[in-house]
């Protein structure tokens, strides 16, 4: 990617993606101390580890999206 800027809606999405991929980690904590004070059995702890990989796979594709993209060629060119 040699001089690719990301336009304002690339940033936010990027912006989005940081805040997903951060707002996991507590996530995460919680689904961790619940494991261990109630186990997997309790209906509280799998809807953790979704919520988890949930904000994780939004942090990828938001990334994704985000990244910048070369400009299209010229119409006349395409023919």
């Amino acid at each position: 990617m040699s001089n690719l800027k990301r336009h304002i809606g690339q940033k936010v999405a990027f912006a989005a993606s940081v805040f997903c991929a951060v707002l996991s980690l507590p996530v995460l904590g919680i689904f961790v101390w619940l494991v261990n004070e109630k186990g997997m059995n309790d209906t509280w702890t799998p809807s953790a580890l979704t919520t988890v990989f949930f904000l994780l796979f939004c942090a990828v594709v938001l990334y994704v999206v985000s990244r910048p993209q070369p400009p299209l060629p010229p119409p006349d060119a395409a023919h």
